[in-house]
């Protein structure tokens, strides 16, 4: 059995997976992917901390959390349908703004400091991807048919 090309078969396809692949070098079906599982990613991550911001306690409800959130999950819908370039803007904030409110609701919470740095390189990883992105969806109609 060779783990190598299984690996490569159900984990990294060049189609499917493109992370590695130069912008100006994919294909439509490359873009599509990569699109749909950045929308899905971020939309199922602020839809949750939109549901979980309504259901916390009373007093503790947060309408500007799940308002954000729910604006996201639109921006992630409309991205995934018509690839459109505000809409991946918007979404390309979400990590910024993420990193914002950890400043200033996050940093003193009853969490660990190594749990706040986690979450921090996380959000940063996230938007230097989201430069990606952003970069995807000016290049998408410009990218030639899948293949």
């Amino acid at each position: 059995m060779d783990w190598d090309k299984l690996f490569l078969k159900y984990v990294w396809n060049d189609q499917t997976t493109p992370y590695l692949v130069a912008v100006e070098k994919l294909n439509r079906r490359q873009g599509d992917s990569e699109i749909l599982i950045y929308s899905l990613f971020l939309g199922v991550f602020f839809g949750a901390a939109a549901l979980i911001s309504l259901r916390s306690g009373p007093g503790a409800q947060s309408i500007g959390v799940a308002y954000y959130g729910f604006t996201v999950v639109c921006a992630a819908a409309l991205f995934i349908i018509m690839k459109s370039y505000p809409a991946a803007l918007y979404l390309s904030a979400t990590p910024a703004v993420a990193l914002v409110y950890l400043y200033f609701y996050g940093l003193g919470a009853e969490r660990e400091a190594a749990d706040t740095v986690i979450v921090t390189v996380i959000l940063l990883l996230l938007l230097r991807y989201s430069l990606r992105i952003v970069a995807l969806a000016r290049a998408y109609p410009k990218l030639p048919d899948r293949t």
